[in-house]
This record gives structure tokens, sequence and C-alpha cells, in this order.
């Protein structure tokens, strides 16, 4: 299930998802940012792209290309953040991806 924002506002960003690839998703973090709608499920690929769903619907929210900043905050203290990852998304922001 897709929500209505997503649909009219991400196609360019969905068409370059779709030439660097989903990925398989390698973590998955509930982030609760005080948000009307609730808290979000932010799933992280092998690929840099984030998949944020809305946590009581399920519905997608908006998918990222995500910078390494991104990625860092998804990892807790002390927990190894994949270096290929980080590397992958430091290519993707110098290709300015993570503007689309």
């Amino acid at each position: 299930m897709t929500s209505r924002h997503y649909i009219n506002d991400r196609a360019a960003r969905e068409n370059l998802i779709a030439t660097i690839g989903e990925g398989q998703i390698i973590k998955t973090v509930v982030v609760d940012r005080g948000h009307v709608n609730g808290p979000e499920i932010h799933q992280i690929s092998n690929t840099g792209i984030v998949t944020i769903l809305n946590q009581r619907t399920h519905k997608l929210v908006t998918k990222l290309i995500a910078r390494p900043g991104q990625i860092k905050r998804y990892y807790n203290a002390g927990e190894a953040i994949p270096r290929e990852l980080l590397k992958l998304a430091r290519e993707h922001q110098q290709m300015a991806y993570n503007l689309a």
C-alpha cells in the first residue's frame, strides 16, 4: 500500500531507485519522531535505499537514497556499520542521488 503523497510526488526518485536496485533489507528500525501519524518503520537495504513505512498502517511513506550520516544514525554505539554500505552511500551522495 502506498500513500497519496508518495504516488504524487516521488516518480523521479522511484525511477532512480529502480536503476540502483532496491537490494535486500539488512536492518529494520522503528523511528518515533512524534509525527501525528505515529511511528515509522525504516528498512535499510544493502544498496543504500531506505524504505519508510507507517508503523500502524504499513503504508509506504517514502523511499530515500541514504547519505552516510543517515546510515550511521540507524546503528547503535558499538554496532558494526557495513563499510560497503557507507561507501555506496558516499558515492550516491557525490552523484547527488539523495536530492532526487
